[in-house]
C-alpha cells in the first residue's frame, strides 16, 4: 500500500499523505528545480500541514496502549520517553510505510511486525 525506494518517493508520499500545499513553495524555489533538484524537493515541505497531521494522529492514538508502546520504543532511539518524539521517529523514512499501515488498520499482526523493527 505505502512503498517508496528513495528519498524523492518518500518525500512525495509524505506530501501526499499529509495533504501538503506546495504551490507557493514550488514557485518560490523554482530556480533550484534544475540546478539542485534534491534541495528543491526537500524545500517543498508544508510545516502547517505536517503539524496538523501529526497532531491528528497523536490525538487519535495517545491513549491506545499499543501506540504508546511504539512511541516509547521509537523515542528511545533518541534517548527520550516523549511520545511525540516517538511519533516523529515513526514518520521517518525507515518506519513511515509500516506505521501508516498500522495506523490505518491497527491489527495485532501489524503492531507486532512494527514493534519488531524498533
Amino acid at each position: 500500500m505505502y512503498s517508496y525506494s528513495n528519498n524523492h518517493e518518500y518525500r512525495a508520499m509524505i506530501r501526499s499523505y499529509f495533504h501538503m500545499n506546495t504551490a507557493d513553495l514550488e514557485q518560490k524555489y523554482a530556480h533550484l528545480k534544475e540546478q539542485d533538484p534534491e534541495s528543491y524537493d526537500e524545500l517543498l515541505y508544508d510545516d502547517d500541514a505536517m503539524k496538523n497531521g501529526i497532531d491528528t494522529i497523536f490525538n487519535k492514538t495517545k491513549d491506545d496502549p499499543r501506540f504508546v508502546e511504539l512511541y516509547l520504543l521509537a523515542a528511545a532511539h533518541f534517548i527520550s520517553q516523549e511520545l511525540e518524539t516517538g511519533l516523529c521517529v515513526l514518520l521517518t523514512y525507515d518506519y513511515f510505510a509500516s506505521f501508516v499501515a498500522f495506523y490505518e488498520n491497527p491489527t495485532q499482526d501489524a503492531f507486532l511486525s512494527l514493534r519488531k523493527t524498533l
